[in-house]
């Protein structure tokens, strides 16, 4: 997954806390496999090869959740910006230098996703010339997915990259304490069920011409968004609503806060180092 991955199983048994870090591996290399548009051979690579295909289970539904994602999000969160990332160099890997002058391709046009998938079959037909970058919405379904492989014991927690899952206890029987870095530390999630994600436009950028960019692509120009806020970090009920939170935030401000569930807390920071605490403004009604 391009990052670090950090599995703690809590149990008074080491035999099956051992197996379950061992299916947690193996079920990551599963979604790797699965979602990664960085692996030629990977599920995803091949659909967008070959414009249509039958899903396996994990490639559905991350489509299925980006189709969601989009939706809600009113097309902010646009599994196809893959263009434009690869117009800005960012491509086989993160750019080391700077990528020269660059035109960005324009913004991307409202489009009914969910006519893709055949909900009978399962197969999956991209428009023409259309390919996904299902990064954000595969790397949240592959923390949940390996925390369920470590389910059953006293605590567990699933770190991919400072996106996190803890549930139960920690080390010492306490509740988990996650800490909020923007740079610095800025805050903290305690808990025994605890989702966190963080967006940031500072880790995954590099220079085009000069400028300054980075992975977080704007649908309505398809180039870099340009962000008041700098890193957003959401604690939310699941893994993937704190994912989807965060990445709204940046790319919508915190106006767009008004979208999170109520149960969703956030620490925002902006250009000007000022640091925000938020709360969804949506009821679980309504965001359901």
């Amino acid at each position: 997954m391009g990052t670090e991955i950090r599995l703690v199983v809590v149990t008074d048994d080491p035999g099956p806390g051992d197996e379950a870090l061992r299916r947690a591996v193996d079920d990551l290399e599963s979604t790797e496999q699965a979602l990664s548009r960085f692996r030629p051979e990977s599920e995803l690579s091949r659909l967008n090869r070959e414009g249509a295909m039958i899903a396996g289970g994990r490639l559905r539904a991350a489509i299925e959740a980006s189709v969601q994602a989009y939706e809600w999000s009113g097309g902010l969160l646009d599994p196809r910006v893959i263009s434009s990332l690869e117009a800005f160099g960012y491509a086989s890997s993160l750019p080391r230098s700077d990528v020269g002058v660059v035109t960005a391709p324009g913004g991307l046009e409202p489009v009914e996703m969910r006519r893709w998938i055949e909900e009978d079959t399962g197969r999956v037909t991209l428009p023409p010339g259309v390919r996904l970058d299902l990064a954000g919405v595969g790397k949240a379904l592959a923390i949940g997915w390996a925390a369920m492989q470590l389910a059953g014991h006293a605590g567990l927690l699933v770190d991919v990259g400072g996106d996190i899952v803890a549930l139960g206890r920690d080390e010492r029987g306490d509740p988990w304490r996650v800490a909020v870095k923007h740079d610095k530390v800025v805050g903290e999630f305690s808990g025994d069920s605890l989702a966190v994600a963080t967006s940031t436009t500072t880790l995954r950028a590099w220079k085009a011409g000069g400028r300054r960019a980075h992975h977080l692509i704007d649908p309505r120009t398809g180039a870099p968004v340009e962000s008041d806020l700098l890193f957003a970090t959401v604690a939310a009920p699941t893994i993937i609503e704190a994912d989807l939170g965060a990445k709204l935030l940046i790319l919508g401000g915190i106006e767009a806060a008004a979208a999170l569930d109520e149960r969703c807390r956030a620490v925002v920071t902006d250009r000007r180092g000022r640091t925000i605490s938020l709360t969804g403004r949506r009821s679980a009604e309504r965001a359901s």
